[in-house]
């Protein structure tokens, strides 16, 4: 292990659960070295990245820093930091990053950076911590008055439990606001109904009977804009209730700890938030393509005839909004039919339980 106090080569191990810490920490591997550079050019700054699932959650932080201080102790690691999913609190506050200044160790809980703009406030944040790591200073990670106001993320407390652990605490009026972002963001909502067959090939059925019939077209139209809004509404909302319910995302309160029982409701509604953003994609990228297939499909000619009077885009559009609510209702029945594997894994609630069921398989093998 080289000594942290000596010039020359400061070796940075980034730990990272699977998916978007992964990605993210490879972003890291070649944006740190030159951010860490414009501070100190006379070190040699490398980073290398460990991709290990482990569970972040509090009460098994411990194990986390533990299992890296090991690595710093037994490899070439100068210092480590942890990128996890997975939110982190302590006494109702959001923790932005927990460090142990004795192991040179760091936890990173990538949601409390918030939703957007995630790779530069996670490269400002590891430089500070590594500042912070390297002096044994907890006041390295908070910025400096000038920089504070172009600071990506705001401190507003940094804890020391005298042992050496260290709790970095972010503020704002928002912050719980941009925790559920970041969560929702770490399960990338966009991506929830690709993997899901079942409920494309339904949707289709249900747009060509919406696009084909005629009598779809007339209600459609008659409708109005209120009502046709409601019906679009309930689509979505049906498609959501239904992959939520269907496939048991949400996650039973079955600890009687206060600190669990917040955290199962925060990923639950950091689940819910996901999946109806998810449907809402869901129904946009339909519309889309209902929009155009309804344009090819039906002449202007034709549509008049049908309608009793001269058509426009207008019609068109209302058209394909009412044959997208039917397909995403059949694709709301047609997710029933999909692998329950194919669906959680992008929640919380099964990351956690996977994460969990790995650490318990490592420690029963590095305890015979």
């Amino acid at each position: 292990m080289t000594e942290t106090s000596d010039p020359g080569t400061v070796v940075i191990g980034v730990v990272a659960d699977p998916d978007l810490p992964a990605r993210l920490a490879r972003d890291l591997a070649h944006s740190l070295p030159a951010a860490l550079a414009r501070e100190d050019d006379r070190t040699d700054w490398r980073v290398e990245v460990l991709d290990d699932p482990f569970e972040a959650m509090y009460p098994d932080l411990e194990y986390v820093i533990d299992k890296a201080g090991r690595h710093v102790r037994d490899t070439s690691w100068d210092l480590a930091l942890c990128l996890t999913d997975l939110p982190m609190r302590s006494d109702g506050r959001l923790v932005l990053a927990s460090l142990d200044l004795r192991h040179r160790v760091a936890l990173i809980p990538l949601p409390a950076l918030g939703g957007v703009r995630l790779r530069y406030r996670l490269r400002e944040l590891a430089a500070g911590i590594v500042r912070a790591l390297r002096t044994g200073a907890e006041t390295a990670v908070h910025p400096g008055r000038e920089a504070a106001a172009r600071a990506p993320f705001r401190v507003v407390r940094i804890v020391d439990d005298g042992a050496g652990t260290v709790l970095v605490e972010r503020g704002g009026p928002a912050r719980f606001a941009g925790l559920l972002a970041g969560m929702v963001r770490a399960n990338r909502p966009w991506r929830l109904f690709l993997g899901l067959s079942s409920a494309l090939a339904g949707s289709l059925a249900g747009t060509a009977f919406g696009v084909l019939y005629s009598s779809i077209w007339q209600l459609a139209t008659a409708l109005g804009g209120f009502r046709l809004t409601g019906v679009v509404f309930v689509a979505i909302t049906a498609l959501a209730v239904w992959i939520v319910v269907g496939h048991s995302l949400w996650e039973r309160q079955t600890f009687r700890d206060p600190i669990r029982v917040g955290d199962i409701r925060l990923r639950n509604t950091g689940t819910a938030v996901t999946v109806a953003l998810g449907a809402v994609v869901f129904y946009a990228v339909l519309f889309l393509f209902t929009c155009a297939a309804v344009a090819l499909v039906i002449p202007p000619s034709y549509l008049e005839t049908v309608l009793g009077g001269p058509v426009g885009v207008r019609d068109y559009l209302t058209i394909a909004a009412m044959a997208s609510a039917l397909g995403t209702v059949a694709g709301a029945v047609g997710s029933g039919l999909e692998d329950d594997l194919t669906v959680r894994k992008a929640t919380y609630g099964y990351r956690d339980r996977e994460r969990r069921n790995w650490v318990d398989r490592q420690r029963d093998q590095e305890d015979p």
